[in-house]
């Protein structure tokens, strides 16, 4: 969100942070589809091109306070991902290990990457990404980044990892707090998980939906594949592969073969999988979120922010949260809308290929 008050910028932004880039990216490709560009979450670190959007600041306007939302860095798995979808399938690899054939033959020797001792932690790789966001937001904001004396992060420690190595790249880093904060006293969550601040919230919604896209797509994956496997592919057993080869590619340093398994819609499937959910959630946190936003101006706004636990001149103000949250925040904002209906631009029984998509240059300008 980028508001403009006589010269004064308020910039606020959601910040996705991941692995380093495997090599240089172009979100086109020439337009050769890549399955390591699609996987929400997963996969491995690179910059979007931002057609043409400009996140410079305007003519006549200079940044006077600066408020970053930004999602924990590349961990090893998240634990419910490899619970339901990877670990089952790694099970019927480990108790069959012979008789993949084609382009699953090495599969026959492969193991995974993941150490399950690690699962959420984040990676060595994750960790060095932090720093550079840390040095991208030093270089942007040169008069801001002295003021800050205060970082947020929640009590998970995929964030708070990723806030330390973050906050090794200001020059003043031994004298920032980063403050962990491990129970919601009177909504001192709101503004790192937005969706706690309403008792009722669920992640419910959605997943019979996520469920349905899926049925539509991997049987026939697991049919196709049928002929080339020594068992029998379940749909979780389709979606513990995909969400492999970024993992896997992450944790690596380079492409698994398990991403060339998949043809590119199936494996773009994966992607639109999450969004079926993702539309469902609402807005019970943007409030939370808002008055994070405007509250830099003013000798009121400071002394507001000050009995809010921030320093009283700090003007750049960052959140380590899930991954989840910057999406769920843009969807609350409206910035997924359309004027087509829901089922239009997001049918569960095949991929919407016209609906259109924009992002800045590597974050998300709100």
């Amino acid at each position: 969100m980028l508001l403009w008050r006589r010269t004064t910028l308020f910039a606020s932004a959601s910040w996705a942070l991941s692995q380093v880039p495997l090599q240089p990216q172009d979100h086109s490709q020439g337009y050769q589809f890549d399955e390591l560009l699609h996987l929400p979450g997963i996969s491995p670190y690179f910059d979007a091109v931002g057609f043409g959007l400009n996140n410079a600041t305007p003519e006549g306007c200079n940044v006077t306070a600066a408020s970053y939302l930004i999602r924990h860095a590349a961990i090893y798995a998240n634990d419910d991902d490899y619970e339901v979808y990877i670990e089952p399938f790694l099970e019927k690899l480990e108790n069959h290990r012979s008789g993949w054939t084609g382009p699953l033959e090495f599969l026959n020797k492969w193991h995974s990457p993941i150490p399950t001792d690690k699962l959420e932690e984040i990676t060595p790789s994750g960790a060095g990404d932090a720093y550079k966001v840390g040095k991208h937001l030093l270089a942007r904001y040169p008069d801001l980044v002295p003021t800050t004396q205060k970082i947020l992060a929640d009590k998970k420690s995929r964030t708070y990892d990723t806030a330390k190595a973050f906050v090794r790249a200001f020059p003043h880093a031994d004298e920032i707090e980063v403050v962990r904060i491990l129970h919601d006293h009177n909504g001192s969550m709101d503004s790192l998980i937005p969706h706690k601040s309403c008792p009722a919230f669920t992640k419910e919604p959605g997943k019979d939906e996520m469920a349905t896209f899926v049925s539509n797509y991997a049987p026939k994956v697991a049919a196709r594949l049928g002929a080339l496997v020594p068992v029998k592919l379940s749909d979780n057993d389709i979606v513990g592969m995909q969400q492999l080869c970024g993992y896997a590619s992450a944790i690596d340093g380079k492409r698994s073969p398990l991403c060339g398994v998949f043809t590119d819609a199936k494996m773009d499937g994966l992607r639109i999988r999450l969004g079926s959910s993702l539309r469902s959630h609402g807005t019970p946190w943007l409030a939370a979120q808002s008055a994070l936003f405007f509250s830099f101006d003013g000798e009121q706004q400071r002394s507001k922010s000050a009995q809010e636990g921030w320093p009283a001149d700090q003007r750049l103000f960052l959140s380590f949260t899930h991954r989840e949250v910057p999406p769920f925040v843009a969807t609350a904002l409206g910035l997924f809308n359309s004027s087509s209906n829901s089922a239009e631009e997001f049918p569960l029984n095949r991929i919407n290929w016209t609906r259109a998509w924009k992002r800045g240059d590597g974050e998300i300008e709100l």
